[in-house]
């Protein structure tokens, strides 16, 4: 069964998201403006998003909402996570 791939960041969404193929995954503020986007692998989504959330180990200030895009590959969502940074600029990625 597909998981979400969308909502808010919360522990309940976190552990619903979609986890059974890579994934470009976009962390938003209250505004809706991506302040975060990254790439992990298949297996991985919810424990890698879980590290953004308040008290996580990488949280992102302000993050509110979370939105997924499913690759097919791993490579294919860190080329696509690359065009997102290069053109949205978000505030927490370096």
């Amino acid at each position: 069964m597909a998981g979400k791939k969308a909502g808010n960041l919360n522990k309940t969404t976190v552990a619903e998201l979609a986890n059974d193929k890579a994934v470009v995954y976009k962390i938003k503020n209250a505004k809706g403006d991506n302040v975060y986007t990254g790439a992990v692998a298949r297996g991985k989504v919810n424990e890698q998003i879980a590290k953004h959330m308040r008290g996580g180990e990488e949280a992102i200030p302000g993050a509110k909402t979370v939105q997924l895009t499913q690759k097919a590959t791993v490579g294919e969502a860190r080329k696509s996570a690359e065009r997102i940074i290069k053109r949205d600029k978000p505030k927490y990625n370096d």
